[in-house]
């Protein structure tokens, strides 16, 4: 389930035009959205979105600025997440950095994404208990 529409996310990034493949970028969003609230609590309906149209709007704003962040970025696969690269002239040299989390590695998700959740306490920071 997409959080955001293809209209939505062209409405965001006007006056720069909606990518072609905005909405494989709006359905990677949502995966990754969803990866950091799986622990989120919630009421949902139905169908299984969010009941409350205040936690459906943190969930489509952080997917837009995802979205937004994997177009930047180039990276929808997270393939690139540890490759720098550079160029000069006619020469461009890549290499993968070290570390898996260390320094030099790309974030997989948007810092404002991440913002966005943890205003809405979507996002866990610490176990909840009853």
């Amino acid at each position: 389930m997409a959080y955001a529409t293809e209209q939505e996310f062209a409405a965001f990034l006007t006056p720069e035009p909606a990518p072609a493949h905005a909405r494989r970028l709006l359905d990677t969003a949502s995966d990754q959205i969803a990866e950091l609230i799986q622990f989120a609590v919630y009421e949902v309906d139905a169908e299984g979105a969010p009941a409350s149209p205040e936690v459906f709007g943190f969930l489509t704003k952080a997917t837009i600025y995802q979205a937004q962040y994997l177009k930047e970025t180039g990276d929808e696969t997270g393939a690139n997440a540890n490759v720098s690269s550079m160029s000069q002239g006619g020469l461009s040299i890549a290499r993968a950095l070290s570390g898996s989390l260390g320094s030099g590695r790309t974030p997989r998700y948007s810092e404002n994404a991440i913002g966005v959740l943890r205003t809405g306490g979507l996002l866990s920071i610490r176990p909840r208990t009853r």
